[in-house]
């Protein structure tokens, strides 16, 4: 597994290349021109959403309000819980619309965990992510459960599944935009998570030196239009112990993926075999 991530990271430059290239050929494509106008418009969206994400979640459980219930004998649910994680500088008010689409496919327990990426670093969410999600599956009665991060939210789960015991608790990662080989946007942010992020870090080659295989599944969303994400195929996630089913968003960019119906039906289609 070492020679492989050193044959990656080798591998940096010609993926950079290759995203230089992708961009030269959408230009081409009218679609593509749509999607930047699309993100641009709902980058807009999400910045006037933000404020909500202040506030309680209609229909949804913000862990950080959740006390740890006393241990009871609970039916256990017909879907399993779901946890949503946010990015980098946002908020719950990320999955406004991917909430609503989930509880209307049968996933009644939606939980969402809010944190400071300024003020900690991915180790550190990623304890918190462990604290909740047993609370979350005391509360709901539930044995396992499914994890969606976008952004720096996939990596916080991918941390707590890989290094923290996640795997005993965990059915199904959905990663979205995640930069599971670091980008380069990132060194634009502030903080030690941003640090995290940067490419072949110390933190992303400990994700990787620690990839085992596991009965978690895993499936990886990327775009070919995501500009925070670079090189865009960063958000794959290739490492070969994980068997992830890697899914490709034609023309979508890092913040239309959270409001695309497309992704939306994806991700839904990916969770149809999911028992709790």
């Amino acid at each position: 597994m070492r020679r492989w991530a050193v044959a990656a990271r080798e591998n940096e430059f010609a993926l950079l290349q290759r995203q230089a290239g992708a961009a030269m050929r959408a230009l081409w494509r009218p679609r593509s021109y749509l999607g930047v106008v699309r993100e641009a418009l709902l980058g807009g969206v999400h910045l006037a959403a933000y404020p909500l994400g202040l506030l309680p979640a209609a229909g949804l459980t913000s862990a950080r309000r959740v006390p740890t219930p006393a241990p009871v004998e609970l039916p256990e649910p017909t879907r399993p819980p779901v946890i949503l994680i946010h990015g980098y500088f946002h908020n719950h008010s990320a999955f406004l619309v991917m909430s609503r689409g989930l509880r209307c496919a049968g996933f009644d327990h939606l939980h969402t965990v809010d944190y400071n990426p300024v003020l900690a670093d991915l180790n550190e969410l990623a304890e918190r992510l462990a604290q909740e999600v047993q609370r979350m599956l005391a509360r709901t009665g539930a044995r396992r459960c499914v994890l969606i991060g976008h952004s720096m939210g996939g990596l916080v789960a991918r941390h707590y599944v890989q290094l923290l015991g996640g795997d005993e608790h965990v059915d199904t990662v959905v990663t979205l935009g995640a930069p599971h080989r670091g980008t380069y946007s990132s060194y634009l942010g502030i903080g030690p998570a941003a640090a995290q992020l940067r490419p072949g870090s110390a933190y992303l080659r400990m994700l990787d030196d620690s990839a085992r295989p596991s009965s978690v599944r895993w499936v990886a969303f990327y775009s070919d239009l995501d500009f925070m994400v670079t090189p865009a195929v960063s958000a794959k996630l290739v490492h070969p112990a994980l068997a992830a089913t890697n899914v490709r968003v034609r023309d979508t960019g890092h913040l239309s993926m959270l409001l695309s119906r497309e992704v939306l039906a994806a991700v839904v289609a990916q969770l149809g075999a999911v028992a709790a």
